[in-house]
């Protein structure tokens, strides 16, 4: 683990930007699993106070939901419905005909699952500063934009 940088870094470079969140950092952060919780807290703090932009789209929505429907969590369920809510600072992108075709081109060409290239493909289009995630597959991308959460531990 590690590599690119500290926590502080990764504050820093996210202050003011948009950033996307894909699922991982969203399970990490409000199911309080560590080492990551300690990592992404300020930068949740930083979107609940404004000083980040946060984007993610309905994909996002449904992978972090599935588990607390699958074991009965109620609460985790209603804390998330509450994050992704109308009164959240989290923007949640649609998922267009333009985003399906981009998909279908991030496919072809680097054969990401469907879900990441829906991801991917929604961040793009809507010119995210960074993407924020933990999956190392987004690396075949090759983009600068993609902060792997691992490397800043």
């Amino acid at each position: 683990m590690g590599g690119k940088g500290s926590s502080m870094e990764l504050i820093e470079m996210l202050t003011g930007k948009i950033v996307y969140f894909d699922s991982a950092p969203f399970i990490y952060a409000y199911e309080g699993r560590q080492p990551y919780r300690n990592l992404l807290a300020p930068i949740f703090l930083g979107v609940r106070d404004g000083t980040m932009h946060a984007v993610s789209s309905w994909i996002t929505v449904s992978e972090v939901l599935t588990m607390p429907y699958r074991c009965g969590q109620w609460d985790l369920l209603e804390k998330y419905r509450d994050v992704f809510g109308l009164s959240s600072n989290i923007c949640v992108l649609s998922l267009t005909m333009e985003v399906a075709d981009l998909t279908a081109q991030i496919r072809g060409k680097h054969r990401l699952k469907t879900p990441d290239a829906i991801q991917w493909a929604t961040a793009t289009l809507n010119e995210v500063d960074y993407f924020l995630t933990n999956d190392q597959g987004f690396k075949i991308l090759n983009d600068e934009r993609i902060l792997i959460i691992d490397e800043y531990l």
